[in-house]
């Protein structure tokens, strides 16, 4: 696991919030998620898992972009502090603690799906446990992967 910064570290009065993102096409939908994660607090980490660990979890066609591409797009995004590449999926207490993460948030969509033989497990439980998950609804219309795949593939005939 290493990390890159857009140039700020946390101040000790800061309010660290977490969240574990793929960034797979920094489309509307992955800024706005970021977004209402910053929202929560002062700094914000965005957990970037490798490419091996997206396809292990999510299957062969994901991720669309490599590591490398997601983590420079990430970097480009106002709302990332920091970028935390190799990030577990399974969020640790280990990490919480070194990161000393005061929320860690998850604003689901249809890109977190994965393949239903992982569909029990919970890559939230630590912070579940320690009482600093929560769970914020994306926005109605909030922009997916599937949603691009599928103009996409409405307008194949024209591309």
């Amino acid at each position: 696991m290493s990390n890159f910064s857009n140039g700020r570290q946390p101040a000790p009065s800061d309010k660290i919030v977490y969240i574990g993102t793929s960034c797979d096409l920094l489309h509307p939908g992955v800024i706005n998620r970021l977004k209402i994660a910053k929202e929560q607090g002062d700094f914000l980490y965005v957990g970037l898992c490798e490419d091996e660990m997206i396809r292990y979890y999510r299957g062969s066609n994901y991720p669309l972009q490599s590591c490398h591409e997601r983590t420079l797009m990430a970097l480009a995004c106002r709302y990332a502090d920091e970028v935390i590449i190799g990030a577990p999926y399974i969020l640790t207490n280990d990490l919480i603690n070194t990161l000393n993460i005061h929320k860690v948030v998850n604003v689901p969509s249809s890109d977190d799906k994965v393949l239903n033989k992982y569909a029990d497990i919970d890559p939230y439980a630590a912070a579940k446990a320690k009482g600093i998950y929560v769970e914020i609804e994306a926005p109605e219309g909030n922009l997916t992967i599937e949603d691009i795949a599928m103009r996409v593939y409405a307008n194949k005939a024209e591309l």
